[in-house]
């Protein structure tokens, strides 16, 4: 039987073969053999050293908010990285990759600070939006991004700090996104504004998103990746709004989302992604790319 002993990690919480879906937007997913919650980097670092020497494959998770947990759950360590602190330098914000991206954007709004706004109402942490180049209404977090300082997996003595044109953000995509990396801290540069002009900007996107997306359903936000067709529309097109296999179902709202609506498997939402990429390439010869994550046992 695999021990932990707690007094190695300081800030840190172990949990033995728990819940996945209490961990992510989606609430799918099964048991995972271990989680630790981590409250600080140096205890991220820790428990990920600790992984390395006992040999324990591991995966560092924010929110949660674009992964979908297999059935049978994961056979190693999940990392929930709720590292939280942040500090202001002028415009300047340094930034713990575990700080929930609503709680910075509300505290740029008080210090005047502009930049992070349309991205208010995304479950996210940092981290997770640095991975996977998070964009809202033309505006991506690279845009705002100085630098990344992150380990590799395979040697966390050694600090690195890429700035961003090292980072190779693209659409949903960064160099962070074949998991090699493990991101502690980013360096924003915002912009100095009007409160109200931010406040303002700030509710305009979130009234977008509750109009147009299903915000309150449990889901892992866009199931796929835009190419040279536009998911959602082509979706719609096809007549799937509402299309159901098990308690998996492609959003009314918004076809571009698959939900949740009771007890969904991951099995049932790999069921309908197949579903509806056989009927696309019918259609048009093409597949998308999934932008929720998969992740297997």
């Amino acid at each position: 039987m695999f021990l932990v002993n707690m007094k190695k990690f300081k800030d840190s919480i172990y949990i033995q073969n728990t819940d996945l879906k209490d961990y992510c937007t989606f609430k799918i997913g099964g048991k995972a053999k271990h989680l630790f919650i981590v409250y600080s980097i140096s205890s991220l670092l820790n428990v990920c050293s600790y992984c390395n020497t006992h040999n324990i494959k591991y995966k560092i998770i924010g929110q949660g908010s674009n992964l979908l947990f297999d059935d049978k759950g994961y056979n190693g360590a999940i990392i929930v990285n709720k590292s939280d602190k942040f500090i202001f330098r002028k415009s300047n914000l340094y930034v713990d990759s575990g700080v929930n991206i609503n709680t910075i954007i509300n505290a740029s709004i008080n210090k005047n600070l502009s930049g992070l706004e349309c991205f208010a109402g995304i479950p996210s942490s940092v981290g997770g939006a640095v991975v996977n180049s998070l964009g809202a209404f033309n505006h991506q977090i690279s845009d705002i991004v100085e630098y990344v300082i992150c380990y590799q997996k395979n040697n966390l003595k050694k600090r690195i700090v890429l700035k961003k044109d090292k980072c190779n953000f693209g659409y949903r995509n960064s160099i962070f996104k074949n998991d090699n990396y493990i991101i502690t801290r980013v360096k924003f540069t915002l912009n100095f504004d009007k409160k109200s002009s931010i406040i303002q900007r700030m509710k305009s996107s979130l009234n977008k998103k509750l109009i147009s997306q299903p915000m309150s359903d449990y889901s892992a936000g866009s199931v796929f990746k835009r190419s040279t067709l536009i998911p959602a529309k082509i979706i719609d097109e096809l007549g799937l709004k509402g299309k159901k296999i098990g308690d998996a179902e492609i959003s009314t709202k918004h076809a571009g989302f698959i939900i949740n609506t009771a007890n969904a498997k991951s099995k049932d939402v790999l069921s309908l992604v197949d579903y509806i990429n056989n009927l696309v390439y019918n259609e048009y010869k093409q597949k998308f790319d999934l932008e929720i994550e998969y992740v297997p046992y």
